[in-house]
């Protein structure tokens, strides 16, 4: 784990000292390209293990039981949540939304400023046009 950590941050070292070089600005676009040939390369290779493709029902069934553990461990934090904090129900930013009012955190209920105090409720969401909501524009 120490080699993929350590390339990473020669990489970052190395992106910042050459951020200006014009040619790197290209690298974003080779990005999903790259990724996408080494899941292809990851999967030849594990399609030619003959010990990987005996266990794969196996491991496959191990995915599945954390895959659903992880959903309903999810829900249950929902559960306990709303339970144990009442104002943290569903809809209430959506209807907070619809009638141009806040809905954030207890802070905000409390008066304290927020980092999204002077952000606008977007138009769809407020149910006003965009002239409504920004008469002399943005």
């Amino acid at each position: 784990m120490f080699i993929p950590i350590s390339l990473m941050l020669v990489g970052i070292a190395l992106g910042l000292c050459l951020r200006k070089v014009a040619w790197l600005a290209q690298v974003p676009r080779a990005i999903t390209p790259t990724i996408l040939l080494l899941l292809f390369v990851l999967g030849v290779a594990v399609g030619g293990d003959p010990v990987l493709m005996g266990n794969l029902p196996l491991l496959g069934g191990r995915a599945l039981a954390l895959t659903l553990a992880g959903v309903g461990g999810s829900m249950l934090a929902v559960l306990l949540v709303r339970r144990f904090f009442p104002g943290a129900q569903a809809g209430r930013h959506a209807h907070a939304a619809m009638s141009g009012e806040r809905a954030g955190s207890a802070a905000d209920a409390s008066g304290m400023a927020t980092a999204f105090e002077d952000a606008p409720v977007p138009p769809e969401a407020s149910g006003r046009s965009a002239e409504e909501v920004h008469p002399h524009g943005r």
